[in-house]
């Protein structure tokens, strides 16, 4: 009887070791490949890789991990392999800018069903526009101009969209302009006084575009806000020095936004900006490898080493969108009223 009671202990701390090590286990000498469907050195690509060296060591097991990018076919062809080539064993990650609009519009390059990938994680990207001192002064003179233009890439592409329907929610007489390959030619062109205004990255107005404003040579505007569980925007703390486009709207109309431009753009809104960075992974995967990738990617959120380096590199720290808002979001590209289908397919139409 003696023997057993004093061998307990030594039962216990196998069972209790054995139990902790689960999860360590699972990762422990594995890699796992995260794929991004942008070019290398790209802003996307940049913030991807950021977060992956933090990931590594808060994953159990510290796996390695590999980035590894499928550029190409608008930002499509990175899900379409997520739902058609990555295996379902928690060893491949699609941790890309996400295609929402092309969810919505049901574009037909876009295969995978994003309500159908368990959601890991997301990170929102804020934005904001602004506008060249080359033509108007100040910010009430964007709705006596009829000389403005407009700076984008593609029809569909967030900052495109979300500019046109907030210039026209205003009244804001302009010319759209687009098929520049990137933000930073579309600020090339505004330092050339080829255009007006443009809607960026945060980022990129905290290092390239403020300058310009401290030299009196542009104007912020709006930023694009955030939207909560109850579809109400909200202004962004990350962008506080700028006012949401509700408190722009009513510093030029002394009203709140209304309208249908203005129903377009609240409804587009968190479908195609609150979450930029999305991290999901096939339908199927292993659902130990699920909570384990969920739970270490709110550590890499909270680790202060992350935090420090995303402040140097953007001038402040990315939005984290958690499991409940990113489903909730997902959900919502498919659940697209008729009338909200024919008002963007006209939309973008247009400029097609």
């Amino acid at each position: 009887m003696n023997k057993i009671f004093k061998l307990l202990p030594i039962f216990l701390v196998l069972i209790l070791g054995s139990c902790s090590n689960e999860p360590t286990e699972f990762y422990s000498g594995k890699t796992i490949n995260i794929y991004i469907g942008r070019t290398p050195g790209s802003g996307a690509d940049l913030a991807v890789r950021l977060f992956a060296r933090y990931w590594s060591d808060q994953i159990p097991g510290n796996p390695n991990i590999v980035v590894r990018n499928i550029p190409g076919g608008g930002g499509t062809r990175v899900w379409n392999f997520g739902v058609e080539g990555a295996e379902t064993n928690g060893l491949d990650v699609m941790f890309s800018p996400t295609a929402g609009i092309e969810a919505v519009l049901q574009e037909p390059g876009l295969r995978a069903n994003f309500s159908e990938m368990p959601f890991i994680g997301g990170l929102m990207s804020p934005n904001m526009a602004y506008v060249s001192t080359e033509s108007i002064k100040t910010a009430e003179d964007l709705l006596t101009s009829n000389n403005l233009v407009f700076g984008g890439q593609n029809p569909i592409a967030r900052f495109d969209l979300l500019g046109r329907l907030a210039l026209d929610a205003l009244g804001v007489d302009y010319e759209y302009v687009t098929g520049f390959q990137g933000a930073s030619d579309v600020l090339a062109a505004v330092r050339r006084n080829e255009v007006d205004i443009q809607v960026a990255s945060l980022g990129l107005y905290r290092f390239s575009v403020q300058p310009l404003v401290e030299q009196g040579l542009a104007i912020p505007l709006w930023h694009n806000p955030g939207t909560n569980a109850q579809g109400e925007l909200y202004a962004l703390d990350v962008a506080s020095d700028i006012p949401s486009f509700m408190e722009f709207y009513q510093a030029l109309h002394n009203q709140s936004p209304s309208g249908e431009f203005f129903e377009m753009y609240k409804w587009v809104l968190p479908r195609v900006n609150d979450i930029v960075y999305a991290a999901m992974v096939p339908p199927g995967t292993d659902e130990e490898a699920i909570s384990i990738l969920r739970d270490s990617f709110i550590r890499v959120i909270n680790d202060p080493a992350y935090q420090e380096e995303e402040l140097t590199m953007y001038g402040f720290n990315l939005p984290v969108i958690n499991v409940p808002e990113g489903e909730m979001i997902m959900r919502g590209l498919y659940d697209v009223p008729p009338e909200v289908d024919t008002f963007l397919n006209n939309y973008i139409d247009q400029i097609r």
